[in-house]
């Protein structure tokens, strides 16, 4: 009986809340930390990785558009040969050939082009968007992690609930067994405690399973290799800090894919405006400078230069500027819509992450109650049965409850925790909010 009684005040230590983890002599194990899953999104997370390139993809772009405002300079050779046909009287034709070679410098600049300059524009409002999206990307995958951290502890915490419910399992079978030579209980008695038992340990091989799923899930997310074994560090449920929070106004400017959204809106209406643009005139400058002769090297040459300027306007294009005006306008209300879409979003997610923590938050000291039942429960349930007052049925229905009581502790913690990074979320910056 003394062994029966450790093992059930075991079960109310806070280990299961928050479980110690030894170090390994392994090489494949590594115990890390919230911040350092976030360390390892930004740095090996694929997805961020390839946002990154993305945006250097857009910055190149914006650059490829400027590139059409600046003067192209060019060298240039060439050498010809040309055959044509003189006439020599009496109406004969000799053909006569003719050799020319030139090398020169060639520079052509845009003095007034209203596209180029448009285009300009647009690819430096895309390269911005393209930025804050990348930066929204990035918190939604810091937000994933998160996420797959603190399910992995709350994994790792039921199966210790059910690993200590086992271990009751065991003592309770041990004393069935004894009575059970004894003659004091039933063989209703055993049956019951190796029920009781075996299901026990069917649920410990399903939730280890679940906790599997869930390492792999994590790995994956932070760019790890899947046979690292690691122990996440727990984190305490401290009390929701909800005072001096920004206004919903003040935290949806703050986001980044509302940026990109308003980035995006502004690029719309600079396409619209260029596509009237496309009607004005442009304008340019080009030169060339160089030496011309017959062949090369042959001294009879000299040098040879031309300047130019020229005037391009169109007059017909068979309606492709009213059209590109219309798809434009198009554009721009479609923009604004995504825009206020992601302002209600915004609004009605702050006011309900707000909530969820305080909520989330009243319910654990709930569940920390039907815990302490539960153990009580527990205690009177094994005394009954020790003094011969009752069979096992009650100790049983009681390890039942008190498990089922510490398994909806260790799911209010988890909840509580995700209440936390959804507000985290809304407020633009998990990294920081989960870190204070």
């Amino acid at each position: 009986m003394a062994k029966f009684k450790l093992i059930t005040a075991g079960l109310a230590l806070g280990a299961i809340f928050a479980l110690p983890f030894q170090a390994s002599a392994q090489d494949n194990v590594r115990s890390i930390s919230l911040e350092e899953v976030f360390q390892l999104v930004q740095s090996q997370n694929p997805s961020v990785q390839a946002g990154v390139e993305g945006v250097e993809i857009s910055r190149q772009s914006a650059r490829q558009a400027r590139s059409a405002l600046l003067p192209q300079l060019s060298a240039q050779a060439q050498q010809g040969r040309s055959r044509t046909m003189a006439d020599q009287g009496a109406s004969d034709l000799v053909p006569e050939y003719g050799n020319s070679y030139s090398t020169s410098l060639v520079l052509s600049m845009s003095i007034i082009d209203a596209t180029n300059i448009a285009n300009y524009k647009a690819a430096r409002l895309e390269e911005s968007a393209t930025r804050y999206q990348h930066e929204s990307d990035v918190q939604d995958t810091l937000t994933d992690a998160a996420r797959l951290y603190f399910l992995y502890i709350r994994n790792q915490s039921a199966l210790k609930v059910i690993e200590s419910s086992i271990a009751l399992d065991e003592v309770l079978l041990n004393i069935a067994e004894e009575r059970r030579k004894a003659e004091v209980a039933t063989e209703l008695d055993l049956t019951r405690a190796r029920a009781t038992l075996a299901k026990d340990r069917q649920n410990h091989l399903a939730q280890r399973t679940v906790l599997e799923e869930t390492r792999l899930a994590l790995l994956r997310t932070l760019g790890l290799d899947p046979n690292l074994d690691i122990r996440p560090l727990p984190v305490e449920a401290q009390a929701p800090r909800l005072s001096g929070l920004p206004d919903w106004m003040s935290v949806l400017e703050s986001r980044p894919e509302y940026k990109a959204a308003n980035e995006l809106l502004e690029r719309n209406r600079v396409a619209e405006k260029a596509a009237d643009w496309q009607r004005f005139p442009s304008i340019g400058v080009s030169g060339q400078y160089g030496y011309a002769s017959r062949m090369p090297g042959d001294h009879d040459g000299g040098e040879a230069w031309s300047v130019g300027l020229t005037m391009n306007m169109p007059l017909w294009e068979g309606g492709r500027i009213g059209s590109e005006k219309l798809q434009a306008r198009a554009y721009i209300r479609q923009q604004e819509q995504k825009i206020r879409e992601i302002s209600d979003m915004v609004r009605s997610s702050y006011i309900l992450a707000q909530r969820a923590v305080e909520q989330r938050w009243e319910e654990i000291p709930l569940a920390e109650e039907a815990v302490k039942l539960g153990e009580l429960e527990l205690k009177y349930a094994r005394e009954r049965f020790e003094a011969n007052v009752t069979d096992n049925s009650d100790v049983v229905s009681a390890q039942l409850s008190l498990a089922d009581a510490q398994d909806k502790l260790v799911d209010a913690i988890y909840r509580y925790q995700l209440a936390r990074i959804d507000l985290a979320r809304v407020l633009g910056s998990v990294e920081s909010q989960l870190s204070e």
